[in-house]
């Protein structure tokens, strides 16, 4: 099988001739220095320059090299919202209006410009204009290009780093907000909405552009959940599930060929029947926690959702060779049955993760991601 069929057969719930294999999505990409500390360990020569020409994120380098010498099955298109929508290297203020401050290679929120407004201040607000801030002849070039000429699957980043939840919790303060959603429904509401109109309309201009081109699309990412749930799947249902039911519907009818990825951290079990019946097709991250059985998600979701991730970056990655053995070959015996399973790091890989093991861990999914699944 070419990258390509090898992915997509996977996430049709058949098993290909090897569980395939991503890095570098919205929620799992390669931080700065370690992507630094790669192109010097396989001998790449100079850095490639930054598609996040402002630099302010701790991912702002892609690199088509890297995932080439690791044998990468996919590859993403970048729409330009989460670097020209976003503050500074260095900090400062980013599209809708939130002031970021530096915290060691990370930008932190450092003030909430929502926290005190009424209904009427939300009408008022300066929502940002998502058409001046979006690089779409370069995504429909790249997406093109790589889905007329190249063999992998073409992934559509998140049009933004945020899903609703998480800019409002970023707009209002997050204990605002979940008091919001507890006993001012209206305004909880109101905001909601016009965070959603954002994100429809950026994910309708990147789909009219790119989506032709797509075989996947990122969501924007949304943590529901930690060790358990932040919020009640019954809340979600009320206040979030029509927003996403919208934003799946518009993917479906622009690009009828996408599967759409959706990204949370923490356990989400509690909503994954949830996603399902939204059109939501993989999941990421199946976050490595003890109150997550993958196994057992696995037996119950496998054959309507693929999970795309699970790999530990705690642990497992920053141990040895035989410690990313062992990760690898749990995961894969654990969700490659049958198909469903892309494997991927379950979040960004850090600075502390050696760049040695990101190699041994792509060359162990190989070895050990052959089909039929054995012990």
């Amino acid at each position: 099988m070419d990258h390509r069929e090898r992915v997509l057969t996977a996430v049709n719930h058949s098993e290909p001739d090897y569980v395939p294999t991503a890095v570098w999505g919205s929620a799992h990409g390669i931080t700065d220095p370690l992507y630094f500390d790669l192109v010097k360990l396989l001998k790449l020569g100079d850095p490639l320059p930054p598609f996040r020409v402002r630099k302010g994120h701790t991912v702002n380098y892609y690199d088509d090299r890297v995932l080439e010498a690791l044998d990468i099955d996919v590859r993403h298109v970048e729409c330009g919202f989460t670097d020209l929508g976003g503050p500074e290297a260095g900090g400062g203020r980013d599209s809708w209006g939130i002031r970021y401050d530096p915290s060691g290679i990370y930008l932190t929120a450092a003030d909430h410009p929502l926290e005190n407004a009424s209904l009427e201040d939300l009408e008022s607000y300066p929502w940002p204009q998502v058409e001046k801030l979006m690089r779409l002849e370069e995504a429909a070039s790249r997406a093109k290009e790589l889905h007329e000429t190249g063999s992998h699957a073409v992934v559509g980043r998140a049009f933004d780093s945020f899903g609703p939840f998480e800019r409002c919790c970023t707009l209002r303060r997050t204990d605002t907000f979940l008091i919001d959603l507890a006993g001012n429904e209206e305004f909880a509401q109101a905001l909601i909405q016009k965070v959603g109109e954002v994100l429809l309309r950026g994910t309708e201009i990147y789909l009219n552009a790119a989506g032709p081109y797509l075989d996947i699309l990122e969501l924007p990412g949304d943590d529901y959940a930690a060790l358990r749930p932040i919020i009640s799947p019954r809340m979600f249902d009320r206040f979030f599930a029509p927003l996403w039911r919208r934003m799946i519907e518009l993917v479906q009818a622009l690009a009828p060929q996408c599967k759409i990825l959706f990204h949370s951290d923490g356990n989400m079990e509690p909503f994954l029947g949830r996603l399902i019946d939204l059109g939501v097709n993989i999941f990421h991250c199946l976050e490595p926690m003890p109150s997550v059985d993958m196994a057992k998600i696995k037996q119950t979701y496998g054959d309507r959702l693929c999970f795309w991730g699970a790999i530990d970056i705690k642990e497992a990655l920053q141990g040895d060779e035989a410690r990313v053995e062992a990760e690898v070959r749990q995961r894969i015996r654990e969700l490659g049955p049958g198909g469903g399973y892309v494997l991927a790091p379950a979040n960004h890989l850090q600075p502390d993760v050696p760049a040695a093991n990101v190699v041994a861990l792509f060359r162990l999914a190989r070895r050990y991601g052959k089909y039929p699944i054995g012990d």
